[in-house]
């Protein structure tokens, strides 16, 4: 892909703008190509499909208890409407996750096969890994599910069920090794396993034990910052600010365009289509997935106001972008060199 330190012809951009990537390398390049030159892209690269919105843990960082809407499973239509489509127009990576857990939809293990039988490259689950059943593990691992990340905070079942408040830290080591059982049984290189864990209030020497704890374990251990929620998750009771490692940039008077609005667009479970993987009400919906089709949503105008309002820092203080401070948040994060003193 041409770098972009280089002058663009218009017909480029219109190529670069109509591409479709076919392998990891492609997506990871094109993503940053569509933020870095705020590219009208045909349709997203990643789309998120909601199983549900229901959740069976109360996580300290996660402000669950608050979210307004009903909680629901998603309709077979809305769910085989939004696989279809992302098949149909060339979206790289569907992620079976937003705001719930999405195996207490027993019917998620379905929506997995059907996407790979479209041919999606990339479908993936984010899970706590506490309510899957041990056929479905089986399951994930004969239909070909790319990629699994695995919520999984805390070395001890105390610290666990600290940070997640149910007692499933047994069980969750219980899925996991089932998982790789049924990986050695079918000879599958598949699914590709990540840990994902929320700073909370640990230190570097405790994240540093884990990840030495699990790092020959796993393909991947993702330390992820914490992000706000618009203030709004317990432990910010005790502990004041998120803790974001010093990595992410959270001013407001010099922000910049979300990346996610060039990015990513979530299907919710009632079938509200949304910009945004941190708004859990969807205020920010630029329709139903009854009425329209991901790409109309995406090129349509409620899209590119929202752009524009990101692009030139002008966001109206009634909509819920104005107080947000997880902006920073989707670029590059591992390896990121922490912010100078001036910059915090």
């Amino acid at each position: 892909m041409k770098s972009i330190n280089n002058m663009f012809a218009a017909y480029e951009l219109r190529e670069l703008a109509a591409f479709t990537p076919k392998n990891r390398q492609e997506y990871l390049d094109i993503n940053q190509t569509a933020y870095n030159l705020k590219l009208n892209t045909r349709v997203p690269t990643t789309v998120h499909i909601e199983p549900t919105n229901k959740c069976n843990q109360t996580c300290v960082m996660c402000v669950h208890p608050d979210m307004q809407r009903p909680v629901t499973f998603i309709d077979d239509d809305i769910a085989l409407k939004a696989i279809d489509q992302c098949a149909e127009f060339g979206v790289y990576a569907v992620h079976f996750f937003f705001f719930g857990e999405p195996f207490l939809n027993r019917k998620t293990v379905d929506y997995i096969r059907i996407a790979k039988q479209k041919g999606i490259p990339l479908v993936s689950v984010t899970t706590n890994f506490t309510s899957i059943k041990d056929a479905e593990i089986e399951r994930l691992v004969v239909d070909g599910l790319d990629s699994i990340h695995i919520s999984f905070e805390g070395l001890s079942r105390e610290k666990y069920e600290a940070i997640r408040g149910t007692d499933s830290y047994e069980r969750v080591l219980r899925n996991i090794e089932r998982l790789y059982h049924y990986k050695a049984k079918h000879k599958s290189e598949k699914p590709w396993v990540s840990l994902t864990y929320v700073r909370t209030e640990e230190t570097d020497e405790q994240i540093e034990t884990f990840q030495s704890t699990w790092k020959d374990k796993v393909n991947s251990i993702h330390i992820s910052p914490q992000f706000d929620y618009l203030g709004r998750a317990p432990i910010r009771e005790t502990q004041g600010d998120p803790n974001s490692e010093s990595i992410l940039d959270r001013s407001s008077d010099d922000r910049l365009a979300c990346r996610q609005l060039w990015l990513r667009l979530v299907v919710l479970s009632n079938g509200e289509l949304v910009p945004c993987s941190q708004n859990i009400d969807g205020e920010l919906s630029l329709g139903n997935i009854r009425d329209m089709t991901i790409a109309e949503a995406w090129q349509g105008d409620k899209m590119l106001d929202l752009r524009a309002q990101h692009i030139t820092n002008r966001i109206p203080s009634d909509c819920v972008c104005d107080k947000c401070i997880d902006w920073d948040w989707s670029g590059r994060v591992v390896d990121r060199p922490k912010l100078k003193d001036d910059d915090a």
